[in-house]
């Protein structure tokens, strides 16, 4: 059983090197152009979707791809509380911030609910959520190993070293938060999607930042929606407990 639990966490980790770094290396031999937008996106996401869908089908059963991701249940109540939770930053971000005036419906869907759907299920439902809840790794090396990755992701928004090192903090613990909203609403992997989603909505529409550090004002209504999201669950679970516990922070004996 422990051999099987270490060649599938090798195999879970390498599928996902291979498919977060596999487009960049194919590009510094091939040059590859797209017609539109649209192509190219698709593109780039196939990159993450096919490798990691065959092993997950291969590994666990096509069948069950659904429900171990998280994406079988639970999507209204995603919705609801991403909603609710958001909406100070939506509103805040509506007043000190503007419209743009080149606003493209295309690029606003893909930075907001394709970005935030395809972001969450390749770092949470894939990486963290198969290595937690199958692999028996305890949440905080699952949730660091993919908030890391997840952090250095978003580096290139920054244009000096302080603010580079800011957009990685606060990309790296915005991922471990989203992993413990993910397990604590019963692995419903809708929950990060659509508050992803809706956080990017806030920023993007309005024009309030240029990258995900932010200023003063909208960091201030970020905080009031993770300090939300954080006192809702834990009044959802006040009378079972929560599902993180000592029990499953470095091995998961949980599953």
């Amino acid at each position: 059983m422990r051999k099987i639990i270490i060649i599938n966490s090798i195999l879970i980790v390498l599928t996902f090197i291979v498919a977060f770094y596999g487009k960049s290396v194919l590009n510094s031999y091939i040059s590859l152009t797209f017609p539109t937008i649209f192509l190219k996106v698709s593109y780039s996401y196939l990159w993450w979707t096919l490798p990691t869908l065959l092993v997950l089908g291969v590994l666990y059963g096509f069948k069950n791809i659904p429900a171990n991701l998280g994406l079988n249940k639970g999507l209204i109540i995603g919705f609801l509380f991403s909603i609710i939770t958001v909406s100070p930053m939506i509103v805040s971000s509506a007043i000190i911030g503007k419209i743009g005036d080149n606003l493209d419906f295309g690029n606003l869907l893909h930075t907001t609910f394709i970005a935030g759907f395809f972001e969450e299920y390749f770092f949470r439902g894939f990486l963290f959520g198969i290595l937690f809840r199958k692999l028996k790794w305890g949440f905080i090396p699952a949730s660091i190993l993919g908030g890391v990755i997840f952090g250095l992701g978003h580096i290139y928004q920054g244009s000096t070293l302080i603010e580079t090192t800011g957009i990685f903090a606060i990309t790296t613990i915005g991922a471990i938060w989203f992993s413990w909203l993910y397990v604590e609403w019963e692995k419903n992997l809708w929950i990060p999607i659509f508050l992803h989603t809706l956080m990017n909505l806030s920023w993007i529409l309005f024009e309030v930042s240029d990258n995900a550090l932010g200023g003063v004002y909208t960091n201030l209504f970020r905080a009031i929606t993770i300090a939300l999201t954080i006192i809702i669950t834990i009044l959802y679970h006040k009378k079972r407990g929560l599902n993180i516990n000592r029990k499953n922070l470095i091995i998961n004996n949980n599953r």
